[in-house]
C-alpha cells in the first residue's frame, strides 16, 4: 500500500547519506533537502537563520503544530581504514545501506518526508511541520530551540525525534553535562620536579577521586556516569613540566540534578588539592559554535534528563498507532542523548521517539541501516500523521 513512499525513502536516503554534513558544515545538505521538499509540494519551505530546514503542511488548527524532528549533521567517519565501504558512498550490501549518518539519522530524515509527501494530499486539521537542525552533535537541542521560538513560534503539540529506536517509541534518556576542571600549578624543568608543582599528578588524583564517587540512579533511566573524555596541559613541551591543565568530564544525569549537583562532587578534592598549592576551578563548559549560515551560537553543555510517562494519553496513542506497523513495538529509553532535551526537558512538551535503526550503530564505523527499517519507518510516520495531524 505504501511501496512509492518506502521507495522514496530509500532513494532519499542514499541520497543524502552520499552528501557529508559535518556539524557546522550542513549547507549542501541542507540546501538539497530544501530543493527536495519545495519540489515536493508543501505549503511552506524554508532555511533559518543558523541553517536549520523547515517544513510545513497547513491544517486548519495551527496553534499546536505536530513536529516530526531530526538533525542533518554527522560525527567524523573517523579512520577510513576500519570501514569495509566508504563512509560516503551509501553503499547497499545485502539489504543493509552502509555510510556515516545512515543511522543517525540520514534514514528518519527520508523517512519523515516521504511520509509527509505521501500524505499531502489529504486533509491535514493540526500542521504538520518537519524540523530538521543543524549542529545535534556537539550541542543537542541548541538549534532546536532556536527553530522553535524564533521560527515556528508555536509551541509544539507533540514532537516525535526520528533518532534510531529499533521500531520501538522512546521515552527519554539521561541528561548530558560537559564538566571543565582547570588547575594552576609551577612549570619546573622535567629533571628537577620537586621544584614544580605538577598539574598533571593533580589531575590524576581528581580522575581516581571522581571513579570511586556514588552517583544517583532512576529505576528508568539508569545510572548517572561521569567520564574522563579530553585533557589538555600547557605548555606541552617534554622537558618541562607543565603549569596549567584543563580535563573535560562527560556527565550523564538522572532526572532531578541540576547543575550544582554536577559540581558539588569536586569540592572536596579541589579542597585538597589546594592546600598542596595547586588552583583548581570546576564549571560547565561553555563554548561558541558557528553554524554554516555564519551565526555564532553560545552554548552552555547543560541538557537535562527526560521522561515521558507509559501512561501519557499521547504515547499511548502514539505506540497504537506504530503496532499497526510493528505488532511487538513497545516502550524504551535511549542511552544517548537528543534534541528532546529542549523540548522535553526545558520546555515540558511531549516528546517521543520513533526511528529507524539500532542507536548502538550510531557513531561506530560501518554504520548501517536496513532497507526493511526503512520501510517501516516510512509507514510508522504515515501512522503516526494519520493519527495526530489528519482529519478523522
Amino acid at each position: 500500500m505504501y511501496s512509492i513512499a518506502e521507495n522514496k525513502a530509500v532513494e532519499y536516503t542514499i541520497n543524502f547519506v552520499k552528501i557529508p554534513s559535518p556539524s557546522g558544515k550542513e549547507k549542501e545538505l541542507a540546501l538539497h533537502i530544501r530543493d527536495l521538499l519545495e519540489k515536493t509540494g508543501f505549503d511552506k519551505v524554508l532555511v533559518d537563520t543558523i541553517g536549520n530546514v523547515i517544513a510545513l503542511i497547513k491544517g486548519t488548527v495551527w496553534d499546536e503544530p505536530l513536529v516530526l524532528e531530526g538533525h542533518m549533521d554527522h560525527v567524523s567517519p573517523g579512520d577510513i581504514r576500519q570501514w569495509k565501504y566508504h563512509p560516503f558512498s551509501a553503499r547497499i550490501v545485502e539489504g543493509k545501506i552502509f555510510g556515516r549518518g545512515t543511522v543517525d539519522m540520514k534514514a528518519a530524515l527520508a523517512s519523515m518526508i516521504a511520509a509527509s509527501e505521501h500524505l499531502l494530499s489529504k486533509k491535514f486539521e493540526r500542521t504538520l511541520a518537519l524540523v530538521f537542525t543543524v549542529l545535534e552533535e556537539p550541542a543537542e537541542g541548541v538549534a532546536f530551540k532556536i527553530a522553535v521560538e524564533e521560527t515556528l513560534k508555536r509551541r509544539p503539540y507533540l514532537v516525535i525525534l526520528g533518532e534510531a529506536s529499533s521500531s520501538n517509541i522512546k521515552l527519554g534518556h539521561r541528561g548530558r553535562a560537559l564538566i571543565e576542571v582547570n588547575i594552576v600549578g609551577k612549570t619546573a624543568h622535567a629533571s628537577m620536579p620537586h621544584l614544580g608543582l605538577n598539574p598533571i599528578i593533580a589531575l590524576s588524583e581528581i580522575v581516581n577521586y571522581v571513579e570511586n564517587i556514588e552517583l544517583p540512579e532512576h529505576e528508568i533511566l539508569g545510572k548517572a556516569t561521569i567520564a574522563p573524555t579530553i585533557i589538555d596541559c600547557e605548555p606541552k613541551c617534554s622537558p618541562q613540566i607543565p603549569d596549567t591543565c584543563k580535563l573535560i568530564f562527560d556527565r550523564r544525569m538522572v532526572l532531578g540534578e541540576k547543575k550544582e549537583n554536577v559540581l558539588e562532587i569536586f569540592v572536596t578534592i579541589s579542597r585538597k588539592l589546594e592546600r598542596k598549592g595547586f588552583k583548581v576551578s570546576a564549571k560547565v563548559a561553555t563554548e561558541t559554535l558557528k553554524s554554516w549560515t555564519g551565526k555564532n551560537i553560545h552554548v552552555e553543555y547543560f541538557f537535562p534528563s527526560w521522561l515521558i510517562s507509559k501512561e501519557n494519553p499521547l504515547a499511548l496513542r502514539s505506540l497504537n498507532a506504530i503496532r499497526n506497523v510493528v505488532k511487538d513495538s513497545g516502550f524504551s529509553i535511549w542511552n544517548f542523548s537528543t534534541d528532546g532535551v529542549y523540548s522535553a526537558g526545558e520546555k515540558n512538551i511531549v516528546t517521543l521517539g520513533f526511528g529507524p535503526g539500532n542507536e548502538e550503530l550510531a557513531h561506530q564505523p560501518n554504520e548501517w541501516v536496513s532497507i526493511s527499517d526503512i520501510r517501516i519507518a516510512t509507514r510508522g510516520y504515515i501512522e503516526l500523521i494519520k493519527e495526530f495531524a489528519l482529519e478523522h
